[in-house]
């Protein structure tokens, strides 16, 4: 079982807006929104599932009760994206958080389809972190423009296939926030498109229609955040058509 239970030391972003850093094996950047008008708390994606004491440790440092966690929202549908949600539903049983998900990721929860959750041959299982597949009630997204999470934080929903089918990518105009999942990255770095599902060419129009959306926060899934989205996403929209020309 990978041992990613190492605390994850939160940062806030901006008021109510938290980032936690991914750990590794698998594991992915996690944000939390807090509710200014209650307790309440949404998280943006799940992680592995072995990282999650890490998460919940990381928010206890930084006052923020785990058990708080009303509202789940995922970007994609893979393995260090969605795995801790099967985690979370254990240790929150008594008052679990709704889980929402868009179409293809959606789906493949609600049906428990492990090999769409563990693309390509890797070699690995759920097991390996100490999970189990089931079927899940899930909220399914698709046919939403957008979805308020809490007083102040109403994001769009965009559909940005191409890293995978199930892949979404949630923009805040008035902060300016674009939690892309995998889609795309800071530094330049964008998401894989060799999985099944992913198609380079969906990736490129993905990152094209994000790309001209107004984005300060860029808080994608992985590497590092910025305070730059829209030079981040020109950086790595010029990088990813650069790999076209080679085909």
């Amino acid at each position: 079982m990978p041992r990613s239970k190492a605390i994850k030391e939160g940062r806030k972003v901006f008021n109510n807006l938290y980032y936690f850093p991914e750990n590794q094996m698998l594991d992915c950047n996690q944000y939390i929104i807090v509710d200014q008008n209650s307790d309440e708390l949404a998280l943006f994606d799940t992680g592995n599932g072995a990282s999650l004491k890490g998460l919940f440790d990381g928010m206890k440092k930084i006052n923020l009760d785990p058990n708080n966690i009303t509202k789940v929202y995922l970007t994609h549908e893979h393995v260090d994206h969605v795995l801790g949600v099967y985690k979370i539903m254990e240790v929150m049983k008594e008052n679990p958080p709704k889980i929402f998900a868009y179409g293809d990721t959606a789906n493949i929860l609600k049906g428990g389809n492990e090999s769409k959750i563990f693309p390509g041959d890797w070699g690995i299982g759920p097991e390996m972190f100490g999970i189990e597949i089931e079927p899940l009630e899930i909220i399914d997204l698709i046919g939403l423009t957008e979805v308020q999470i809490f007083p102040g934080f109403t994001f769009q929903i965009h559909y940005t296939p191409g890293h995978s089918l199930g892949s979404i990518s949630y923009y805040e105009p008035n902060h300016r926030i674009l939690i892309p999942g995998d889609l795309v990255f800071t530094g330049g770095s964008f998401g894989r498109y060799d999985f099944p599902g992913g198609s380079l060419n969906k990736l490129i129009e993905s990152i094209k229609f994000v790309n001209n959306l107004d984005v300060k926060y860029l808080l994608p899934g992985h590497m590092g955040i910025s305070e730059n989205g829209n030079q981040q996403i020109e950086l790595s929209y010029r990088m990813v058509r650069s790999i076209r020309s080679f085909y």
